[in-house]
């Protein structure tokens, strides 16, 4: 995954005030899959267009803006 989608993920998180542990359930992701998006453990290729839309929706911010 890029640096910089991972940094955006984190960084409209912790303005949303969320843990990791509120935003997978607010988006329906695992939270494993979140903490892999947020550490690079995961390549953004790897990332499913839904569950892109359900992070950026839970976010309250577009998916273009993650992308």
């Amino acid at each position: 995954m890029k640096k910089e989608i991972a940094d955006l993920i984190k960084r409209y998180r912790k303005r949303r005030g969320m843990s990791q542990k509120e935003l997978a359930k607010k988006s329906g992701v695992n939270i494993r899959q979140i903490q892999r998006y947020e550490s690079l453990s995961s390549d953004t290729g790897n990332m499913t267009l839904k569950n892109a839309i359900a992070i950026a929706d839970a976010l309250e911010c577009d998916v273009r803006d993650l992308l």
